[in-house]
């Protein structure tokens, strides 16, 4: 017999987990003290191992995202400034699955090197959740303008960011730092088309998998 927990809204699906036994994954948010969204990593699968797997994917959004434990809400994370960056945190959510249990993570550097062009993009924190992308010493060309305005764009769509006031510039709207989401979200600005690709393709994943279908295997 099958059980279905009251876990929330779930925004994201990892349908198959090639590093454990291909169960599914799902990411869900529920609402907690003063509105902050918690967002918790959760498997119907009762294969041995699943909890253990649970807490890897949890600790690597943690240390990938700089999320910290969500306020009144047990065993779930949150981003300290409390808003939902949902988004972002799908994106998180996906790299932290295709990590297989025990590898080192680390939060990325605010940099990527930049191999179609052979510069390297590095991001600033410019204070109240703003961000400028630059390579050094390329103000002046028109090239390395472009292709910094793409990838600005780029981290604009898939952070769900807004717009600064120059070129190369864009903020959260939360105005909080959030430094480790920019390090994982400038090398898929590289190239956002695929980054959306693989998004959509997920989303489809999820739709086959209601919620009725939800089951322990």
């Amino acid at each position: 017999m099958g059980r279905l927990l009251d876990l929330g809204e779930r925004v994201e699906l990892v349908s198959m987990d090639p590093h454990f036994h291909d169960i599914s994954i799902s990411l869900y948010r529920e609402t907690g003290e003063g509105g902050a969204s918690g967002y918790l990593a959760h498997s119907y699968s009762g294969k041995d191992g699943v909890a253990e797997r649970l807490d890897f994917v949890m600790r690597a959004m943690a240390v990938m995202g700089g999320m910290v434990p969500a306020p009144g809400q047990p065993g779930r994370l949150a981003f300290a400034c409390g808003e939902e960056h949902r988004a972002a945190v799908k994106r998180l959510f996906l790299e932290a699955c295709k990590k297989a249990p025990g590898s080192k993570v680390a939060a990325l550097p605010m940099s990527i090197y930049d191999r179609k062009n052979d510069f390297t993009i590095d991001a600033t924190a410019t204070g109240s959740g703003g961000y400028r992308l630059a390579v050094a010493g390329g103000e002046g060309d028109d090239k390395v303008a472009r292709r910094v305005d793409g990838v600005t764009r780029g981290l604009i769509k898939l952070a769900e960011m807004e717009p600064g006031a120059e070129l190369g510039e864009a903020r959260f709207a939360c105005g909080t730092t959030h430094d480790e989401l920019v390090g994982l979200l400038l090398g898929r600005a590289l190239n956002v088309r695929a980054a959306m690709r693989e998004a959509e393709a997920a989303a489809a994943r999820g739709v086959l998998a209601a919620p009725s279908a939800q089951q322990q295997t």
